[in-house]
């Protein structure tokens, strides 16, 4: 039988034990709860600046307007400040502008994916120089239609526009995030394969950076990324398919439904229709009934808006709203240049909405 100091010493340790348990408890809800506060401004801040033109109502709005001068003035209100209608670099200067005033407030782990995902538009930019030369572009043309980037700074960009070769523009990113693309360039000469390099390029990097995210708030995080694989696989197979390319080398491991055997099994399809008949059983199977690669590509763009839209509401005390909200901007920035070119140009609205990317109001 137990003696009395031994009874107290057993109760003192249970005791003890209780409370170490309760603390350990009341510690994970406290860091949940704070996770949750360091996201409240934020968020409030995304919600109340929002992406009013990627809902459908009010695109339709625009599109309802009688000039271009109408569709500026409307604009204006929500941050984007157009000098001139024929020229869409000012559109990407609001909206860069509006993205980084946003991420400037996100708690830190947030703040650094967010701050990688930025590489898309740097990536856009060198696209955007390489594709200029190719084509024998003017080069005060080219410096029209560029923004200031992140990493792209402007020597460089400079550096890219006054080079007298494509080889030496790519030359200039040397010193920056996409230098590896230099390699691919010497080794292909095809700027096809450096736009995809680019492009698996920031891929990766998001890959990595959602190791900076607090646990509790990188599930959303985990999930855009993992769709946005998916996408990009699927943009590459189809745009391999039309070309007659072998692009089983560039696709990227770790997408939301596309495992590695299904890409390898699309791949090996002989055309787009045979390619897309493996996607049945997946949220990709909307894709079965489209042939035309534009029309596919466009219908992905609709899908993802709507999986950021999803993710954005589903994960509304975290950085669900982040995601959301960068890639709602990039597309309601696209919406409005459609809309804008498409009246300067004196189309038809019904063909203008046909290549809107909206979501349900």
């Amino acid at each position: 039988m137990l003696d009395a100091y031994t009874m107290i010493l057993i109760a003192l340790s249970a005791a003890f034990i209780g409370i170490l348990i309760a603390v350990v408890v009341f510690m994970g809800y406290l860091r949940k709860i704070l996770s949750i506060a360091s996201y409240m401004g934020p968020n409030a801040t995304i919600f109340a600046i929002g992406s009013k033109y990627t809902r459908s109502e009010e695109l339709g709005h625009l599109l309802e307007m009688t000039s271009v001068n109408e569709v500026l003035g409307e604009i204006k209100g929500e941050g984007y400040e157009i000098d001139d209608p024929n020229n869409d670099v000012d559109i990407e200067r609001s909206m860069l502008k509006m993205m980084q005033d946003v991420i400037a407030m996100l708690p830190e782990g947030s703040r650094q994916f967010a701050e990688v995902y930025m590489l898309k538009f740097d990536a856009q930019l060198v696209k955007r120089i390489l594709r200029a030369k190719q084509a024998g572009v003017p080069k005060n043309k080219i410096y029209e239609s560029l923004y200031d980037g992140t990493h792209i700074t402007k020597l460089i960009v400079n550096h890219m526009v006054e080079a007298t070769s494509i080889e030496d523009a790519i030359t200039a990113l040397d010193a920056t995030p996409f230098r590896s693309v230099i390699d691919v360039w010497n080794e292909s000469n095809d700027l096809a394969k450096v736009d995809i390099a680019l492009d698996k390029l920031v891929l990766n990097a998001l890959m990595d950076a959602k190791s900076t995210i607090d646990e509790d708030s990188r599930e959303a995080i985990e999930k855009m990324v993992s769709v946005l694989i998916d996408v990009y696989n699927l943009r590459v197979l189809v745009r391999g398919k039309a070309m007659g390319l072998d692009v089983s080398k560039e696709l990227v491991d770790g997408g939301y439904e596309l495992d590695s055997w299904k890409l390898k099994s699309m791949a090996d399809g002989r055309s787009i229709e045979e390619m897309l008949g493996n996607v049945d059983g997946t949220a990709y199977s909307f894709l079965r009934d489209l042939k035309d690669p534009f029309e596919i590509e466009l219908a992905l763009d609709r899908f993802l808006m709507e999986k950021a839209s999803e993710i954005g509401m589903v994960y509304s005390v975290s950085s669900g709203p982040t995601v959301m909200f960068l890639i709602a901007k990039e597309y309601e920035a696209r919406n409005l240049k459609s809309v804008i070119r498409g009246f300067v140009e004196g189309l038809p609205k019904e063909r203008i909405s046909k290549v809107l990317v909206g979501v349900a109001s």
